[in-house]
């Protein structure tokens, strides 16, 4: 592989999570005057929009499908969870929030070896274990100027959407053989496009049309963020760029401490060396069995 290619790749996936990082800032701007469902109907309406022109030319071929459980399996669980995500961006800062995202890749080994039947060797499970240590020293880290610390409900919490977002992607593995990767993506956007609606009109309130646009760039920029990461793995090697996803703890605490004065301390930095160190490990063990 060209080493242009895995330059690129590692560009568009910087770029993914610091779009992503954005994103949640936006998410903690728009909490103050829009309903956590009003935020994630539009965040999956408009993300349909680029699976429209696919759908007109597939049509009913495109969305035949014997795992139709899988499908609400994963749909349940991501929606669930995205639920959680924005919960939690509402009510603690910015880096702790991503730890929900961060914290889910050390369930996934779990989840492979009680559902898929997969073995795992003692390097992963040590990873996983040091993963949740990381996570448990950033979240009860003391940030500077917020006037709140993490409740123990709230932490339960974190885990809990971080277990569902590992159940979600254990899913699409189990279906990876038979199911394309738009016909995923769709029944994921649509199902959760469809609950969301159901429960609008109990939690609906009036939008400015400025907060109107911040949510049309709530939809877009996730598509955009979701393409980006999407083409850096076709161009590069998970085991070359995969680490990088972890930059987004650090453009989180960037983004908190910019706009809201949220100034992580150091044992918040120890924490996530711990998170970054355990990917290390389970990653690169992982390509190096592969």
């Amino acid at each position: 592989m060209k080493q242009t290619q895995i330059l690129y790749g590692a560009a568009l996936i910087l770029g993914s999570e610091l779009m992503f990082a954005l994103l949640s800032a936006l998410i903690k701007v728009l909490s103050q005057d829009v309903s956590q469902i009003q935020m994630v109907f539009f965040r999956n309406m408009f993300a349909l929009l680029p699976l429209l022109p696919w759908l007109s030319k597939q049509r009913l071929s495109g969305i035949k499908t014997t795992k139709l459980h899988l499908h609400l399996i994963r749909a349940g669980a991501g929606l669930s969870a995205m639920f959680i995500y924005f919960y939690a961006i509402t009510n603690t800062n910015l880096a702790n929030a991503a730890m929900v995202l961060m914290l889910a890749p050390f369930f996934i080994p779990l989840l492979a070896r009680i559902w898929l039947k997969q073995p795992q060797n003692i390097a992963t499970l040590s990873a996983v274990l040091l993963g949740f240590v990381g996570v448990l020293l950033c979240l009860y880290a003391k940030i500077d100027n917020v006037d709140t610390n993490i409740s123990n409900e709230l932490v339960g919490l974190i885990m809990v959407g971080a277990v569902l977002i590992a159940i979600s992607k254990t899913t699409i593995s189990k279906m990876t053989h038979t199911e394309s990767s738009q016909r995923i993506v769709f029944y994921f956007t649509f199902l959760s496009f469809l609950i969301s609606g159901l429960l609008l009109p109990f939690a609906w309130q009036d939008i400015s049309l400025a907060n109107l646009g911040l949510l049309v760039l709530l939809g877009f920029g996730a598509v955009a963020a979701q393409l980006m990461m999407t083409k850096a793995f076709r161009m590069a090697p998970a085991a070359n760029i995969g680490l990088l996803s972890y930059s987004s703890i650090l453009f989180a605490a960037l983004f908190g401490a910019i706009w809201w004065q949220e100034i992580p301390p150091l044992q918040w930095y120890i924490g996530a060396s711990i998170i970054i160190s355990a990917g290390v490990v389970s990653i690169f063990y992982g390509a190096k069995k592969a």
